[in-house]
C-alpha cells in the first residue's frame, strides 16, 4: 500500500556543530545529530524537541524517552560529522564519510505530494527520484492514520541486479529482494517456511555495499522491492529515529554492525561437543540410563538437556512457576553425569502462571510487566503467562537470584532459555517504556539476565540457548532456530533460518537435529505429561531425515539433538543409526577446529561460525546463488543434503577440496553433482588446509 509521508524538502547545517536542521513538507522543523561512531558508518539521530545534542548519553541513546542503558548499542565514541553547505546540498564528512544531503524540490503542499530529499553515501541512495512519486516513496515523517501510529519512513534505491541480506530469522531464503518483512519477534508456534520469526534484526544490508540499521526495540517493517521493484521503504512507528548507513563489501558491512552493537563472546570448548536432548527425559535414572546407552554404542555426549525438571509441566504451563520435581530428580542427580563427563542443561522461561502464588507474590511487588491499569498483563500469545519485568531493579535481581540459586543447587551447566516474543504493545514496564518500544529488547533484557546468573554461578563456565532476540543478542551465543517441524521442509527452513541469522551478525547459531514435532509426536508428549513416565518417548522421525538432519548438526555451530520424540541415534535402525553415531564421532574430533573459529569470530573483523557464500565470497555471483549451503569457519565447505535419495548439486568454490565424510574430491570453481550413500555427506576441506588439521581431535573412546 502507498505510504503517505511528510517529506523533508530543505536542509541546512543548524547552529550546534554536527547538527542538521530540516524542514517538512508541512512546514515542521526537525533537528538530525550527524554523528560518525565508526570509520564508514554516519548516524542520523533525530533530536527530541528541546534535546540536546551531543555525546551518547547527554539525551536518551534511543532518540526517545527511555531512561537507563541501552540494550542494543556497545559505547560508542561521539563524533560530530563536519556539515559544509554546497552546490550539491549539505555535505556530511568524518572518517571513512562523505554523504551529501540534497537539496530538495519545491515544498509540496500536500504531505507526501512529492519526491522527498534526496541522500546519498557511496552505494546508498535515497529513492527521491520523480517515479517515488507514483507510489509514493518519500522519505520523512509519517502521520499517525488508520489505527497506526505516527512514525518514519526511509527509503533506499535498490540497483537493479542488488542483493538484500540481514533482518535477522528467516524461514525463506537469505535474499529479501522481493519481499514484505515485518521485523516483529513473534512466537512461531511450531511452523515453518512462513515469513516471521523468533528472532528479529533491524540491520538490512545489500552486496551493493551499503547497509541501513536501524537503532529501535520497536518492530520495524520493511517493504524490500515487494511494492516497487527497485525501492527498499523501512517504517520505523513512534516519534524516535535513530539510523546507521554504513557501507563496504559484506565482510565490512558485518563488521562495522558488530562494532556499533558488540561482538560475540567465547564460549567454553564443551560446547561445541555433542548436546543430546529430547522433550523430555522424565528422570535423573533415565538421563543416565541414555548415557550409558549411547556410549556404549561408540557415540559421544558432552552435554544432556532436561526440559521436564520441575514440578509442572513445561509443555502444559509454558512457564517457570516451580523448583525441581525431587522424586524424578533428587538432589545431587547432575552428580553421575559429572562422573561420566557429561554436563546437564535445563528448560528456563521468563513467564509465570497467572493464578499461581509466585505470581500473586510477584505481582504484589511490582515484579510483572503491567498493563494500562496497572495490573499485570498476559503475554500476546497466551492469557495464562505473565512476564517478569526486567527493567525493574529489583525483579532482575530476584531473577538473577533466582536462577544463580538452581544452576548451584542442580549442578546444570547450560540452560534453554525459551520464549520471550510476545510482549503486547500496549505493556508498560517499571522504567517508563511501552510494550511497543520493548517489543523486541525484551528477549535481549532476558537474555542478559541469564548471562549474569551463568557468571555468578559458575564463573562464566555457562553456555545459555536462547529463541528471542534482536540486535545485541549475538554478544551471548548462541541462539536456536526455533521448533521446526520433522521433515524435510523443516529442515530446509531450519537451513535458511540459520543462514539469516548468520548475515545478521549471530555467529553461534544450532537448530534441533532431527526436527522438533510431528504432530503425532506432539499429541504423545502431550499424553505423557501425566505421568511423565520414563523410556515411554517414541522415535519419531523417518530414518532417512534423521540421519541427513544429524549429519547436518555436526557441521553447526552446535551439534544439539532435540525434539518431542526420541533423537538418540540408537533409537533408529541402521543404516540412519550409524551414519548419526559416525557424524557425532567426526564432530568430536571437528570440535578443536569449531572452537578456534568462534575464537576468531569474536575478534574484530572476524566473520560468524556460519558464512553463506554472499558472505564468505563477496562480488562473486555464482557464489550468491549457492543459496543454501556455507563455509563452515574458514576451511569447510558444508551442504546439507535437502530431499530424499541423497543427491545435491552444489558451487565449489576454487582450488581443491577434499571430502570429510564419505563424498569424492572436489574441484572448483563451478557447480558440480554429488551422490551420497548413507554414510557419505557432502562437506569438504580446502585441500592445502587438509582434513587432518581440522580433525584435530582424538578420537572418541
Amino acid at each position: 500500500m502507498p505510504t503517505l509521508t511528510d517529506p523533508y524538502v530543505a536542509a541546512e547545517p543548524d547552529a550546534e556543530p554536527g547538527h542538521l536542521r530540516v524542514t517538512l513538507a508541512s512546514g515542521r522543523s526537525v533537528r538530525f545529530a550527524c554523528t560518525v561512531p565508526v570509520e564508514g558508518v554516519l548516524r542520523l539521530r533525530l533530536v527530541p524537541p528541546g534535546g540536546a545534542g551531543g555525546p551518547a548519553g547527554a539525551v536518551p541513546r534511543e532518540g526517545d524517552d527511555l531512561p537507563g542503558p541501552d540494550p542494543i548499542l556497545v559505547d560508542l565514541p561521539h563524533r560530530p560529522a563536519r556539515l559544509t553547505v554546497t552546490g550539491e546540498g549539505v555535505e556530511i564528512t568524518g572518517p571513512g564519510v562523505r554523504a551529501v544531503w540534497e537539496r530538495g524540490g519545491p515544498a509540496q503542499a500536500e504531505p507526501g505530494g512529492g519526491p522527498a530529499q534526496g541522500l546519498r553515501f557511496g552505494p546508498f541512495r535515497r529513492f527521491s527520484e520523480p517515479g517515488a512519486a507514483t507510489v509514493p516513496f518519500s522519505a520523512g515523517y509519517r502521520p499517525a492514520g488508520d489505527g497506526r501510529p505516527a512514525g518514519w519512513v526511509e527509503t533506499i534505491h535498490l540497483a537493479p541486479d542488488a542483493a538484500v541480506y540481514g533482518g535477522g530469522e528467516s524461514y525463506q531464503g537469505i535474499d529479501l529482494r522481493g519481499r514484505h518483512r515485518m521485523l516483529r519477534n513473534t512466537e512461531e508456534n511450531r511452523a515453518a517456511g512462513r515469513d516471521s520469526a523468533y528472532l528479529n534484526v533491524p540491520l538490512l544490508w545489500s552486496d551493493a555495499g551499503w547497509g541501513l540499521f536501524v537503532h529501535t526495540g520497536c518492530p520495524v517493517e520493511a517493504d524490500i522491492g515487494a511494492t516497487h521493484s527497485e525501492a527498499v521503504r523501512v517504517q520505523v512507528d513512534g516519534d524516535a529515529l535513530d539510523l546507521f548507513l554504513l557501507t563496504g563489501d559484506a565482510p565490512t558491512l558485518l563488521g562495522r554492525y558488530l562494532a556499533l552493537t558488540g561482538r560475540p563472546g567465547d564460549l567454553p570448548d564443551w560446547a561445541y561437543g555433542v548436546w543430546m536432548s529430547r522433550s523430555s527425559y522424565f528422570t535423573a535414572e533415565e538421563v543416565v540410563r541414555t548415557v550409558d546407552e549411547l556410549r556404549a554404542a561408540g557415540c559421544p555426549v558432552d552435554v544432556v538437556h532436561v526440559d521436564e525438571w520441575m514440578e509442572e509441566s513445561v509443555l502444559d504451563d509454558a512457564s517457570w512457576n516451580a523448583g525441581p520435581d525431587r522424586a524424578r530428580f533428587p538432589a545431587g542427580w547432575t552428580g553421575p553425569l559429572a562422573e561420566r563427563g557429561v554436563r546437564a542443561s535445563l528448560w528456563i522461561n521468563p513467564y509465570v502462571r497467572r493464578g499461581t502464588a509466585l505470581a500473586d507474590e510477584l505481582a504484589a511487588r511490582g515484579h510483572l510487566v503491567r498493563g494500562p491499569d496497572g495490573r499485570p498483563v498476559a503475554t500476546a500469545d497466551n492469557p495464562e503467562t505473565l512476564a517478569v519485568d526486567f527493567t525493574h531493579p529489583a525483579a532482575r535481581r530476584w531473577w538473577c537470584e533466582r536462577l544463580t540459586r538452581t544452576l548451584r543447587e542442580e549442578g546444570n551447566a547450560a540452560v534453554l532459555a525459551d520464549f520471550g516474543e510476545e510482549i503486547p504493545d500496549d505493556a508498560v514496564f517499571a522504567d517508563g517504556s511501552d510494550g511497543l518500544r520493548r517489543h523486541n529488547t525484551y528477549g535481549l533484557l532476558y537474555q542478559e539476565a541469564v548471562r549474569d546468573a551463568g557468571v555468578a554461578a559458575r564463573d562464566g563456565d555457562f553456555v545459555s540457548l536462547c529463541r528471542s532476540g534482536t540486535a545485541g543478542s549475538h554478544r551471548d551465543p548462541g541462539h536456536w532456530a526455533g521448533d521446526l517441524p520433522s521433515t524435510w521442509t523443516g529442515l530446509v527452513s531450519t537451513l535458511r533460518a540459520v543462514l539469516s541469522l548468520a548475515l545478521s551478525g549471530c555467529s553461534v547459531v544450532t537448530h534441533d537435529a532431527g526436527g522438533y514435532w510431528s504432530p503425532a509426536s506432539y499429541r504423545r508428549a502431550q499424553e505423557l505429561r501425566a505421568t511423565m513416565t520414563p523410556d515411554a518417548v517414541p522415535a519419531d522421525v523417518e530414518p532417512e531425515l534423521y540421519a541427513r538432519w544429524a549429519q547436518w548438526a555436526a557441521f553447526s555451530p552446535i551439534t544439539r539433538f532435540h525434539g518431542v520424540g526420541r533423537r538418540e541415534p540408537t533409537a533408529y535402525p541402521e543404516p540412519a543409526r550409524s551414519a548419526a553415531v559416525a557424524a557425532c564421532r567426526l564432530r568430536a574430533r571437528l570440535r578443536p577446529y569449531v572452537a578456534a573459529s568462534a575464537r576468531l569470530a569474536a575478534r574484530d573483523g572476524g566473520l560468524p561460525l556460519v558464512r553463506p557464500m554472499p558472505l564468505a565470497f563477496p562480488g562473486d555471483r555464482a557464489a550468491r546463488d549457492a543459496d543454501l549451503q556455507y563455509l563452515f569457519g574458514p576451511d569447510v565447505l558444508v551442504a546439507p543434503l535437502l530431499e530424499p535419495g541423497g543427491h545435491r548439486r552444489l558451487w565449489v568454490p576454487a582450488g581443491e577440496w577434499e571430502p570429510l565424510l564419505g563424498c569424492p574430491p572436489l574441484h572448483g570453481p563451478g557447480w558440480r553433482e554429488v551422490s551420497c550413500p548413507p554414510e557419505a555427506f557432502p562437506t569438504f576441506v580446502r585441500a592445502e588446509r587438509g582434513a587432518a588439521a581440522v580433525l584435530g581431535g582424538p578420537e572418541p573412546g
